[in-house]
């Protein structure tokens, strides 16, 4: 619980941080109430992760924030919140890109940032429909599938196909596949 109480710790800093570098962009810092995972959500990632053999799991999205903007805007956006982030000491260590990846339902951008203090906190980018579609109708079907151990059953293909189709009909943001990923 160390580390999560050094999370909690660290909050206040990087959430003045995240709104500072939203109010520069134009972008609305989404969804601040989430912004601390919860213990129990922290403790069943930390379950899920443990790893018999001694190597450390760092959970790295106690702290989480979510940026959103227009579809035409949001690939600029996400470019030049990355370069201001760096600029001031926030090195970004993981880049996913959601939207090209064909074998998942989830449409965002989520990356990973290391606070100058050393913390590691999570920011998604999101058009402000696929951040309304993840938190909606598609984190109800997550939460279904999740149950589910046998992945090649009708039930959880059935969960799959529904938000494959919630994905499917969203507007991808212009020039998207400039976002590259790694980490």
């Amino acid at each position: 619980m160390s580390y999560y109480n050094k999370a909690v710790k660290n909050e206040p800093e990087i959430t003045a941080h995240i709104k500072q570098i939203a109010a520069q962009l134009g972008v609305e810092a989404t969804g601040l109430q989430y912004r601390v995972k919860s213990k129990d959500s922290y403790l069943i990632k930390i379950r899920r992760k443990y790893d018999p053999s001694g190597n450390q799991y760092e959970v790295k999205d106690i702290l989480r924030y979510t940026y959103t903007d227009a579809p035409e805007y949001l690939v600029n956006k996400t470019l030049d919140a990355l370069d201001k982030h760096k600029q001031l000491g926030y090195n970004t260590i993981e880049v996913k890109n959601y939207w090209l990846d064909k074998l998942s339902p989830y449409n965002g951008i989520n990356t990973v940032l290391r606070a100058p203090n050393g913390q590691a906190f999570e920011i998604q980018y999101h058009t402000t429909e696929s951040f309304n579609v993840k938190n909606g109708k598609m984190h109800e079907l997550y939460e279904k599938q999740r149950l589910i151990k046998d992945t090649s059953s009708k039930g959880y293909i059935d969960l799959d196909d529904e938000m494959f189709e919630l994905s499917d009909s969203m507007v991808v943001p212009n020039g998207i596949e400039r976002v590259k990923d790694y980490g």
